[in-house]
């Protein structure tokens, strides 16, 4: 049986290749800062997307919204501050939860865009 971390890896993966088929730029995968991570950072052209990808085994449980602490989204935005200082990006930036569901051998995205909003808890 794989282990949790393959699983993740390969959610990660199915994420990416969701995100490029709709047109989206990677520009980094799990890009770190210290002990920050940002799971996926890319563009659609016009605006930085930095995406936190959960990958989950059953439908349901816990719902999407759920999926991110206040502690973890004060990660994320630290994280992305300092990646638009180290790549002086002057775009605006919006931050989405990209939910893969595995059910067997079966791989379904929930993509929730604007899943954080700065300044707002």
């Amino acid at each position: 049986m794989a282990s949790s971390h393959d699983f993740g890896a390969k959610a990660e993966e199915f994420a990416a290749e969701y995100l490029s088929s709709k047109g989206y730029c990677i520009l980094h995968r799990n890009w770190t800062w210290g002990h920050k991570e940002l799971d996926i950072v890319c563009t659609d052209g016009k605006t930085l997307v930095v995406v936190e990808v959960k990958a989950r085994s059953m439908v349901g449980f816990p719902p999407p919204e759920d999926l991110l602490s206040v502690k973890k989204e004060k990660m994320i935005m630290e994280a992305s501050e300092q990646y638009l200082y180290q790549y002086a990006v002057r775009l605006p930036v919006r931050f989405d939860l990209l939910m893969v569901i595995r059910t067997g051998t079966v791989f379904d995205i929930e993509h929730l865009e604007d899943a954080i909003i700065p300044g707002v808890e």
